[in-house]
């Protein structure tokens, strides 16, 4: 075999661009443990993958001598990148914070191991990509990378609210995530670098090694390592109010099925108790024939028992508390109220988006019917399904009477019938439907108002 079957100079660029990638990969996965979007065979055959690729690439441009640097640097790049987005489900701030704050400690890093190169190793530092080089690129990460993690990485993904889509406080209105400007800070260091490394009228090499430059740009990033994790800090306290104010609505749900029960029980008492006296009245009406007597008891009996309205809707729980609740609503106000649901307990969709979604449109329903004179009716069918795939569906459609006429603002959002401005009801319903990818439609015909809804896993 010949002395050169493998180029030096090859071998060290390889890795070099192993070094500049692989590591920042693990660091990734690590800190965002909890959140990969596949499973774990998936998401290390997708780190082989890219790191493949990249490798491939690299040598592709050595052996066929291609001098457009640029171009090649940017696509080693848009694959690394791209595997953040593949790889990790999270907010696309968080993930375009991460990408820059890598970005930025990674420049410093291979600028501090020339510069250390440099001082120790003076002639080999002026050859490129060597192994002093890579040995120094390989001693500053031992020592950078813990500092990196505890002082920045760690905590930043936060298993205490999901940080991936929009979030609906109590009233179903949007909550705006900070990290869809947070990563603009780590942006503005990034311009700092691109100035310092480009922009000063000296080579890039030169600016390498000179200590000065290095202890100028620590400076800086030791800087932004501060401000760095006083984000991270900021934003799990924030998810943490997030992740409260989903217990709050977890315990309100509770609170209305305890309401709803203790309502049904205190009128189950108070029906045993006047069960005697209405039991000596019937014995006085038998004894004077009073028929309209008789009418008067029963109406008054059939007003005050509830008990008759049903207790189950379906197997979902929260589901079930929710319809529970306005079935009751519509009964107290002479509104037919018929359901045919089919929601199990163990859905793809979030509790507290479930209690909005159906809260919100039965709630509109129920108060829409209340301003019609007759034949006030609310007619509910949900269905949730399984395809040949194994994805899951639950489709919505709820019709009800409705007197008073809509109108629709120029956003094409419905005005609300209650207070000025848009129905918050619908705009909930809209960004719960777009979060799962489905579909929602709200159509008055006649004097029928129907909602048809459409969530996909």
């Amino acid at each position: 075999m010949p002395d050169d079957f493998i180029d030096p100079q090859l071998l060290q660029k390889l890795i070099y661009t192993f070094l500049c990638s692989f590591p920042y990969m693990i660091l990734i996965l690590y800190s965002f443990k909890g959140h990969w979007r596949f499973n774990n065979k998936v998401t290390f055959l997708i780190v082989f993958l890219s790191l493949t690729v990249q490798l491939t690439m690299v040598a592709v441009k050595l052996l066929t001598r291609n001098t457009y640097d640029t171009i090649w640097n940017i696509a080693t790049s848009v694959i690394y990148i791209g595997f953040i987005f593949v790889a990790i489900k999270e907010h696309i701030g968080k993930l375009i914070f991460t990408v820059l704050v890598l970005t930025n400690l990674g420049d410093f890093n291979i600028t501090c191991a020339k510069c250390i190169e440099g001082i120790f190793f003076h002639n080999q530092a002026l050859e490129g990509y060597n192994y002093t080089y890579l040995l120094m690129i390989i001693l500053v990460m031992t020592i950078f990378f813990p500092i990196i993690y505890l002082l920045i990485f760690k905590g930043i993904s936060s298993p205490l609210a999901d940080t991936s889509s929009e979030i609906l406080n109590e009233e179903g209105k949007r909550i705006r995530h900070p990290w869809r400007y947070l990563w603009l800070i780590p942006a503005v260091f990034y311009v700092f670098w691109m100035h310092q490394s480009y922009w000063d009228g000296r080579g890039y090499l030169e600016k390498k090694m000179d200590p000065m430059n290095t202890i100028y740009l620590l400076v800086i990033d030791a800087g932004s390592i501060l401000i760095y994790r006083t984000i991270i800090k900021t934003a799990e306290l924030y998810e943490k109010n997030l992740s409260l104010i989903a217990e709050n609505n977890a315990i309100s749900i509770q609170r209305l099925c305890y309401e709803n029960l203790n309502s049904r029980l205190e009128n189950m008492r108070r029906t045993r108790h006047d069960l005697r006296h209405h039991t000596a009245l019937l014995k006085e009406i038998r004894k004077s024939g009073d028929l309209s007597a008789l009418d008067e008891l029963i109406d008054m009996y059939t007003e005050q028992n509830y008990l008759d309205q049903p207790l189950v809707f379906c197997e979902n729980e929260t589901v079930n508390i929710v319809i529970a609740y306005y079935s009751e609503i519509a009964y107290k106000n002479n509104i037919s109220f018929s359901v045919k649901a089919d929601i199990p307990e163990d859905i793809f969709i979030d509790k507290k988006e479930l209690a909005v979604l159906f809260g919100n449109t039965l709630e509109n329903a129920c108060d829409a019917c209340k301003e019609v004179p007759e034949d006030r009716f609310v007619d509910l069918s949900a269905v949730f399904k399984t395809t040949a795939s194994g994805k899951h569906s639950l489709s919505i459609s709820l019709k009800n009477s409705f007197a008073t006429e809509t109108s629709i603002g120029d956003n094409g959002v419905f005005r609300s019938t209650k207070h000025e401005g848009d129905g918050i009801g619908i705009s909930s319903v809209q960004t719960i439907t777009k979060k799962y990818g489905g579909a929602c439609s709200f159509t008055p015909e006649g004097k029928i108002f129907t909602v048809s809804v459409i969530l996909y896993e």
